[in-house]
C-alpha cells in the first residue's frame, strides 16, 4: 500500500497545494476540505463525520474549543486555519496511529505527519540517546515531545499542535474521566465499539479480513464484523501456540459463521528466524514477529482494504495496576490496599512488599524519577516489588549501560521528573499504554504492507477511546475480574467468551527463536550502533542472550528483544535513506 503524509509550517508551497496543509501524498486515504468563510478545515484518515460536522466542529475549533478537533469518529487528522486570525491548529488521533512532529526550518516551525521527511529536510539522524533509554528503562512517555529523530519533536496523543503569530505550542486536548462508574459508562463503550467495527466492515466491502488471536479483544470485534460482514478470520496456530487460544478461536468463528484459517506455526514462525525486508518507521515489536505474522496472515491478503485486529483493547478495556497507585495518591487506602491484598494471594506472594511498592509510587512521580536516576547513575537495583506497577522500573538491562550511558540515561530521568511533574498514575499509565500501541500500530505498516495487509483497530478510535477513558482506571481495574468493561458493555457477548480470565503469550516463541538465531543474533549485538556511540556494553547484553539461550535465571526478555530490534532498525537506517510517511 501507498503511504501518506501530510505537511504544513513554513514549507514551500506546491503549486495548487491546500492553504491549510500540503498533501504531499494521499492515494488510498480519503482527504476532504471544508471552508466556513475565513476557516478552512482540512480531515485525512478515516472520519465517519460529514461534512456538516467537520464544519461543526472547525468553527468549535476556531473559536478556541481545541478540544473538539478529535471529538468524531474514527482516526483522523484535522487541520483547522483561520485567515483572519492568523492561527493554525492540528491533531491526530487520541491513540497517536495518526502522529504529528513537528520542528524547526531556521527560524520558523514546520510540522508533518511523517518525522521521517522533518528529519530529512533538516539533515538529522535517530535520537541514539532516547532509543538507549527505551531499551533499558521502557516508556518513551517519559520523554513525550522527543521523537526517535534528533531534533524532531514529537505531538503525543491528545494533544493539538497550536502555530500562530505567538509562535508554537500544544495544548491538552483528552477526554477526562468523570467519575462515571463502570455500569454507567458501559453502554457508550459497547456502542462506540460496534460503531467503530462495524464502520470498518462495512467500508471495506462484501468480506472484511480480521485477526482471531482466541483473546476477548480480537474475538468481540470479529463478533462486531460478522453482523454486518463475511469475516475471514486468521489465527496463528500449531504446537507453540496456546492451546486454550485456539480452541476458543474455533469456537468464536464457528458461532458466527466467519471463514476461518488457522497456520501451522512450528519452529520456523518462532521470533528473530527471519528477518523482514521493508524497515518499519520505527523500532517495533513486529519486527521479532516477523515470521510468526507471515505464518498466519497469507489468507488474509487481498480480501478487503482493512484488515481488522484487537490492538489496544487491554488498554482502553481495562487499566494496569497503577490505578491502585492513583487510589493511594488520592488517599482511597483502604481500597488500594484491599486490592493489591487480592493480587498477592492470587500469585500466591506477600502483599508487604507489594504494598510498600504502592505507597512508595504515591509519593508522586517526580520522586520516582529521581530515585530512578541515582539508582541508574550508581548502577544498583532497587527491590523487587513482586509485580506491583512503577513510574520507571530500574530492572537487569540498565546494568548494559556504559558508565557513559548511565550517566546520559540518568540525567534523561532527572530531567523528566522535573520538566514533566506530577501526575495521577492512573490516567499516566493509561496515556502511555494507548500512545505505545497506537504508534506502534503506525510505524509497523510497512511491515504489515509487505505481509499484504493494513491493519486497523476499533479500538483505538477516538470514539471508543473517549468512551474508555472517561471511565476512571481505578474503575476498569478490578482485582478479581478479567477485562469487567466488556461483558457489561456488551452483553450480547456469550458468557462462555467474556467470561474468560486470561489470555495466552508468545513467549516460547521469542525463546526458541533465540536459541535458533543465537549466533546471528550475537553478531546484530557487536554491530549495535548503541554500542560504537558508547551507549551500551556489548558483553552485558551477550550475557543476557546466552542465559536466555541456556534457560538460566530471569534475563531481561522484553529489554533484549528491544535491543536486537532497535539495532537492526538502526543497522537498516545506514543502508537506506530515511523512508516516507505513515498513514
Amino acid at each position: 500500500m501507498d503511504s501518506q503524509w501530510l505537511a504544513g509550517g513554513a514549507w514551500d508551497a506546491p503549486a495548487g497545494a491546500v492553504r491549510t496543509a500540503h498533501v504531499w501524498h494521499a492515494r488510498d486515504v480519503r482527504v476532504r476540505t471544508v471552508t466556513a468563510g475565513a476557516i478552512q478545515a482540512l480531515v485525512a484518515g478515516v472520519c465517519r463525520g460529514d461534512d456538516a460536522e467537520i464544519s461543526r466542529v472547525a468553527l468549535a475549533v476556531a473559536s478556541g474549543r481545541t478540544a473538539e478537533i478529535t471529538s468524531m469518529g474514527g482516526s483522523y487528522w484535522m487541520v483547522v486555519h483561520d485567515g483572519e486570525r492568523r492561527r493554525t491548529v492540528v491533531a491526530g488521533d487520541l491513540a497517536e496511529s495518526r502522529g504529528v512532529f513537528t520542528a524547526r526550518a531556521g527560524s520558523e516551525p514546520v510540522w508533518a505527519t511523517d518525522p521521517a521527511l522533518l528529519a530529512t529536510r533538516l539533515g538529522r539522524g535517530p535520537d541514539l540517546e532516547l532509543l538507549a533509554a527505551r531499551v533499558t528503562v521502557g516508556s518513551a512517555e517519559h520523554w513525550p515531545g522527543r521523537s526517535v529523530w534528533s531534533g524532531v519533536e514529537r505531538i503525543p496523543g491528545g494533544r493539538a499542535l497550536i502555530l500562530d503569530d505567538g509562535g508554537t505550542r500544544t495544548v491538552d486536548v483528552r477526554p477526562r474521566p468523570d467519575g462515571r462508574s463502570l455500569e454507567a459508562g458501559a453502554g457508550e463503550v459497547g456502542a462506540a465499539l460496534w460503531a467503530a467495527a462495524q464502520g470498518y466492515a462495512r467500508a471495506a466491502g462484501p468480506r472484511v479480513s480480521a485477526d482471531l488471536s482466541g483473546g476477548l479483544d480480537s474475538s468481540a470485534v470479529v463478533f462486531a464484523a460478522a453482523a454486518v460482514s463475511r469475516v475471514v478470520a486468521v489465527t496463528y496456530g500449531g504446537p507453540l501456540a496456546d492451546a486454550e487460544d485456539t480452541r476458543l478461536a474455533r469456537r468464536v468463528a464457528a458461532h458466527v459463521g466467519a471463514e476461518h484459517h488457522v497456520s501451522s506455526g512450528g519452529r520456523a514462525s518462532a521470533h528473530f528466524s527471519r528477518w523482514p525486508q521493508a524497515r518499519p518507521h520505527a523500532p517495533v515489536l513486529p519486527v521479532s514477529s516477523y515470521p510468526l505474522d507471515a505464518d498466519y496472515l497469507p489468507p488474509a491478503r487481498a480480501v478487503s482494504l482493512v484488515h481488522l485486529t484487537g490492538h489496544g483493547g487491554d488498554v482502553v478495556l481495562e487499566s494496569s495496576t497503577a490505578a491502585w497507585t492513583a487510589l493511594a495518591q488520592n488517599g482511597q487506602l483502604r481500597r488500594a490496599r484491599s486490592a493489591v491484598t487480592a493480587l498477592a494471594r492470587r500469585v500466591n506472594a506477600a502483599p508487604g512488599p507489594m504494598w510498600r511498592t504502592v505507597r512508595d509510587g504515591a509519593r508522586g512521580r517526580p520522586s520516582a524519577l529521581y530515585r530512578a536516576a541515582e539508582a541508574v547513575a550508581e548502577g544498583q537495583l532497587p527491590g523487587d516489588g513482586l509485580g506491583a506497577w512503577t513510574w520507571c522500573p530500574v530492572g537487569a538491562a540498565t546494568r548494559w549501560l556504559t558508565p557513559y550511558g548511565r550517566h546520559v540515561v540518568a540525567g534523561m530521568l532527572e530531567e523528566s521528573g522535573r520538566m514533566v511533574g506530577d501526575v495521577d498514575a492512573g490516567e499516566w499509565d493509561d496515556w502511555s499504554a494507548l500512545r505505545y500501541n497506537g504508534s506502534a500500530l503506525r510505524d509497523s505498516e510497512p511491515l504489515f504492507a509487505e505481509h499484504g495487509v493494513h491493519q486497523v483497530s476499533p479500538f483505538l478510535d477516538n470514539e471508543v477511546v473517549r468512551a474508555c477513558l472517561r471511565i476512571g482506571a481505578g474503575e476498569r481495574r478490578r482485582p478479581d475480574r478479567y477485562k469487567p468493561l466488556l461483558a457489561l458493555a456488551r452483553p450480547d457477548l456469550p458468557d462462555w467468551l467474556t467470561g474468560r480470565r486470561s489470555k495466552g503469550h508468545f513467549t516460547p516463541l521469542l525463546y526458541e527463536g533465540l536459541r535458533l538465531r543465537h549466533q546471528d543474533l550475537r553478531q546484530v549485538i557487536d554491530a549495535s550502533e548503541l554500542v560504537s556511540c558508547g551507549l551500551i556494553e556489548p558483553a552485558a547484553v551477550h550475557t543476557a542472550l546466552d542465559a536466555a539461550v541456556a534457560g538460566v535465571g530471569r534475563p531481561p526478555l522484553p529489554a533484549l528483544e528491544s535491543f536486537l530490534i532497535t539495532s537492526w532498525w538502526l543497522d537498516r537506517l545506514g543502508h537506506s535513506a530515511p523512508a516516507g510517511g505513515a498513514r
